[in-house]
């Protein structure tokens, strides 16, 4: 008899539609076979966005790689070697804030703010970051043995406040914690990415690597203390394109702030990452056998997370440029996916989910909503955190309409002040503000060993993640719902 038969390309769970069919036998065309290196975006520019590293795709950043410009990104770290072509032209400032008189090499002679920098707008041929069509604005506050003065840090907050509109600064990325404990509206270092927050800045900070294995570490430092950022945890993504066997990175800090707020609020890719680093920088030299060649290196930490996020939100204000910080804030924590396999709250509402917190249009509710109704105009005409308030607050009395993390239905959820859910009160006696002038980079030591090459991306992970339903673009859903009608009647 004759045999009648059908080629074409099925995305999603069809296949598996189909087979279940009588008489209907679906077979797979061989699997697509990948370059050595460069898997390419969806733009057509001079230096189209490539990658071979698998968290590209795990978080479907990858699709929103676009020839339209994305919001700039500063980069608050060790400094940023724009020499490099991976920026090419795109570092449209770079200022040094370092005054401890330690050694500082021009550029980046820690490598720590280079390779910040390549995750979040990087776009070295196979390592494209979140954001390869961003700006970079590079203020370096670390020196090159990866410490700094938490007031340099501040300044380099100021300096945003004042030149953001100058550079189109919507994003400052902290990996980065000072060393000191404090209520969060006492912390100097705190209130100076308030500012920026309450002025449209989106503020990211790492959640840091002083993690434990027995339970919650807390999150204890500033930035990412501050109940109003974006404070990210770091997720290990297993070396598959799906979420099942992800789990939360063993050093990465999560749990209460001094203040009982549960952080971090999201999490992103953070082990074994690589990206670019300046030759000869002290963080290539400390960490030489993970350096890729002379000029890229595997690194892990929760400085590597939080800049996924600092480019996604680059691509949400891209697309959404009206948006306010608490929007690109909403956005990400209500389509993120769960982590499952890690303990409560370890990753906050989960992991990224690029795709959906950038492209879907659905409102979400505001998770600062609660802090929010603690600001008041100061006599400059700025709005700040009234701590007065805040502390006249009887706890005891108070029922928050809150939601708790790890029960909400993200489905259909309300919030009014979802960061107050579940907070942890103690009767602490705090008597003054705790100073020590002093940060450090968040980057993760002794990992446990792997092969340079970080997670890479293999042409069955590739498949996988097109044809994850939800990685979709609004694009790729019509068209998978519409093989669906035509093929099955």
């Amino acid at each position: 008899g004759s045999t009648t038969g059908y080629a074409g390309e099925i995305r999603g769970p069809a296949p598996v539609t189909l087979e279940r069919r009588k008489g209907l036998v679906v077979t797979e065309a061989a699997p697509p076979r990948l370059p050595a290196r460069p898997v390419s975006g969806t733009v057509t520019t001079a230096l189209a966005p490539t990658s071979s590293q698998l968290w590209t795709h795990e978080t479907g950043v990858y699709k929103l790689w676009s020839s339209s410009k994305a919001a700039t990104i500063a980069i608050v770290d060790s400094g940023v070697d724009a020499t490099r072509a991976d920026f090419a032209g795109r570092v449209k400032t770079q200022v040094s804030f370092v005054s401890s008189g330690n050694a500082n090499g021009a550029g980046d002679g820690r490598g720590h703010g280079t390779f910040v920098a390549g995750i979040a707008a990087g776009n070295g041929v196979g390592y494209a970051g979140a954001a390869p069509n961003a700006d970079i604005v590079s203020l370096d506050v670390m020196d090159d043995s990866g410490s700094g003065r938490t007031s340099d840090v501040i300044a380099a907050a100021e300096w945003i406040y004042k030149n953001k509109a100058a550079y189109n600064i919507r994003v400052a990325n902290f990996s980065l914690h000072s060393g000191a404990v404090n209520h969060f509206w006492l912390d100097p270092l705190n209130v100076a990415v308030e500012k920026l927050w309450r002025s449209g800045v989106v503020v990211v900070a790492a959640a840091g690597n002083y993690g434990t294995p027995t339970g919650p570490s807390g999150v204890r430092y500033a930035p990412g203390s501050d109940p109003f950022v974006i404070t990210v945890g770091a997720v290990d993504i297993g070396g598959t394109s799906r979420p099942n066997d992800d789990a939360a990175a063993p050093w990465s800090a999560y749990g209460r702030t001094p203040d009982g707020f549960s952080k971090p609020e999201i999490c992103a890719p953070g082990r074994y990452m690589v990206g670019p680093i300046p030759a000869g920088s002290s963080l290539a030299v400390l960490k030489a056998t993970k350096m890729l060649g002379t000029d890229s290196i595997e690194l892990s930490g929760t400085s590597f997370a939080a800049p996924v996020i600092s480019g996604v939100a680059a691509q949400a204000l891209a697309r959404n440029p009206s948006w306010t910080p608490d929007q690109v804030k909403s956005a990400l924590m209500r389509r993120a996916r769960p982590v499952p396999q890690s303990p409560a709250l370890s990753c906050g509402v989960g992991q990224v989910n690029a795709v959906q917190s950038v492209l879907s249009t659905r409102e979400t509710p505001n998770p600062n909503a609660g802090l929010n109704r603690f600001l008041k105009l100061a006599a400059d005409g700025t709005t700040v955190f009234d701590a007065v308030s805040w502390t006249d607050v009887s706890w005891s009395d108070v029922s928050w309409d809150a939601v708790s993390w790890s029960d909400v239905s993200w489905s259909d959820v309300s919030w009014d002040a979802v960061s107050w859910s579940d907070v942890s009160w103690t009767d602490v006696s705090w008597s003054d503000v705790s100073w020590s002038d002093v940060s450090w980079e968040d980057n993760a030591d002794g990992e446990t060993p792997m092969d340079a090459d970080g997670y890479e991306l293999t042409a069955p992970e590739a498949t996988a993640a097109a044809a994850d339903p939800d990685l979709m673009t609004p694009e790729e859903k019509a068209a998978y719902l519409s093989s669906l009608s035509s093929l099955v009647p």
